[in-house]
């Protein structure tokens, strides 16, 4: 399902998690012992279902109405699609309830990863832990892109930034995938 899963993507240029960023995920949820995953970005389900796939139960934030209409025929497909349950808004602009999560995976928008971080981090257990990936933003220098990349690479280096400061949470970056992180609040 999977494999199929990214093909789609592939040959609908949708982008996914790669699979180094998937292989990634899944030894970081055995290591923190994650059960319950709150997603930022949906797309079409690949990460979703990958993570359902490791033994997760997954709560996850689409906004783009062609990519929920994906996800929920993805989903339907998939044996264990009752771990998965698909919220078909902005996240910043949701305002219901949520439980809370042993992990907070934000793939969604990069210009606004640290409002994701900041609105979702009230959801994360204790010992949770934040993942973020795209860090690296396909290793693009900004004297080579246009304005509008050099603007977004400027806003994931401040949100990298924000992530080293805050003094609450403690964050190692990895050069698996297109960059990744996980942060976990420092024990008191």
């Amino acid at each position: 399902m999977l494999e199929q899963l990214k093909q789609y993507a592939m040959d609908h240029h949708i982008p996914i998690i790669c699979d180094e960023g998937l292989l990634f995920l899944d030894v970081t949820i055995k290591k923190y012992q994650v059960k319950d995953v709150l997603e930022i970005g949906t797309a079409i389900g690949y990460s979703a279902l990958a993570m359902a796939s490791f033994g997760c139960k997954i709560d996850t934030f689409e906004r783009n109405i062609k990519m929920i209409e994906h996800a929920k025929e993805h989903f339907n497909q998939y044996d264990h699609k009752n771990q998965i349950h698909l919220f078909p808004y902005d996240a910043l602009d949701y305002q219901g309830e949520l439980k809370t999560y042993d992990m907070i995976f934000i793939d969604a928008a990069k210009a606004q990863y640290q409002n994701f971080f900041e609105k979702f981090v009230p959801y994360l257990k204790p010992n949770g832990i934040v993942v973020c990936d795209n860090l690296s933003f396909h290793h693009l220098k900004p004297e080579l892109v246009n304005r509008n990349t050099r603007q977004l690479i400027g806003k994931i280096n401040a949100f990298k930034t924000f992530l080293i400061e805050n003094p609450d949470f403690e964050t190692t970056f990895y050069d698996q995938g297109d960059g990744m992180s996980v942060s976990q609040r420092k024990r008191i």
